[in-house]
Parts: C-alpha cells; structure tokens; sequence
C-alpha cells in the first residue's frame, strides 16, 4: 500500500489495469487450456465412422464432447442438413455455411481481448505520464525550498521511477500474453478452416 501511495495516484490505474489484465490472463488461459485441443484428426475419423453408420445423433455427441471451434461448426452443419440435403448442396454452399458459424465463434475465442490490448498499451503511458509529474512536482519543489534538502528532489524523482517500473511491470506481460492468445486465435481459425473443408468433403462423398 506504502508503495502504491508513494507512486502517485496515477498509481491507480494501474493497478486498476493490472487487476484487470491479470484477469484477462487467467480467464483465457483457461478458456483455451480447456476447449482448443488440437484434436481435428481424431474429431473427424469419429464423425465419419458414425455418419457412415447413419449414427447422426453419436456424431452430434462427438461434437459436443470436443468442445473446440472445429467441433461446434461441425455439429451446426450436422444439425441443420440432413444427409440427403448435403449430397444437393454444392461445395461452396456447405463451405459459406460453414463460414458463417466461424463468424459466430470468433467473438467466443476474442473474449475481453481488448482489455488485455488496454492494459498493454495504457499501463506504460500512465507510467511515462507519472514520470513526467513526478519530475513536474519535483523541480516545482526545489524551487520553492531550494535545492539545499535533496529529499525534497528525490520525494519527486522516487515516484517518477515508481510509476515508470510499475507500468512496465505490467505491460510487459500484458502484451506478451496478448501476443500468445493472438496466436492462440488465429492458429484455432486455421485450425477449424483446414478441419471443417476435410469433414465437407468426406459428406460430399456420402
């Protein structure tokens, strides 16, 4: 707390946003450790025995089990055709379909993303900020008591450099945990187009 107050009040955003990316963090890595398992080969290989079987209803349940991005567009395009309406459908009539369901899931996989880009890029100019009225408060001391008390000027400088090392503190790791879910998303994207064009195909053989 001795630390926070010596930083300022810009002190608190930080650790406002700080709080707040922590959250984003741990909310997301659960989230992805949980339902994006790269388990498209094994997802496909279960569908396609159960619907070769006419086992509709066990390949819908396949889906759910998975959970992933893959899976949910898969078992959308299960449940609204029958087997007879997909053999009529042209290819890029299932693929458009299966488009719009990814559409739907990206905001799913995106989920309070933005606050992780906030704290990311605010957090480091709060600090700059605090920096700047710290050095402010500091010279506007000295000028005012004179520069025979150095604690008058290292009252200043010490919050300028707390502010400073606290929003770098939390944006390094904001903005690398941004970067890694970024990749999380656009790997689970490619992922759920390269799954769902394969499982098309093996109903377009039906």
């Amino acid at each position: 707390m001795e630390f926070i107050k010596a930083g300022g009040p810009l002190m608190i955003v930080i650790v406002f946003l700080s709080i707040a990316g922590l959250s984003v963090i741990l909310e997301r890595g659960y989230y992805f450790f949980k339902n994006e398992k790269d388990n498209g080969e094994l997802l496909i290989s279960h569908l396609e025995k159960f619907i070769k079987n006419g086992e509709k209803e066990r390949a819908i349940k396949a889906c759910d089990y998975f959970k992933n991005t893959s899976s949910k567009v898969m078992k959308t395009i299960l449940i609204e055709y029958s087997g007879e309406k997909m053999s009529c459908c042209t290819y890029d009539y299932l693929e458009e379909k299966a488009r719009e369901c990814a559409l739907r899931e990206l905001p799913k996989l995106e989920k309070n993303m933005w606050i992780l880009a906030i704290a990311a890029n605010v957090t480091p100019l709060a600090g700059l900020l605090g920096t700047v009225t710290g050095m402010i408060g500091a010279f506007t001391a000295m000028s005012k008591h004179g520069a025979g008390d150095p604690t008058v000027l290292a009252f200043g400088i010490s919050q300028a450099l707390i502010t400073t090392a606290s929003g770098l503190t939390v944006a390094i790791p904001a903005l690398i945990f941004y970067n890694f879910y970024q990749k999380k998303i656009e790997k689970a994207m490619i992922d759920m187009e390269k799954n769902v064009v394969e499982f098309i195909n093996i109903l377009r053989k039906m």
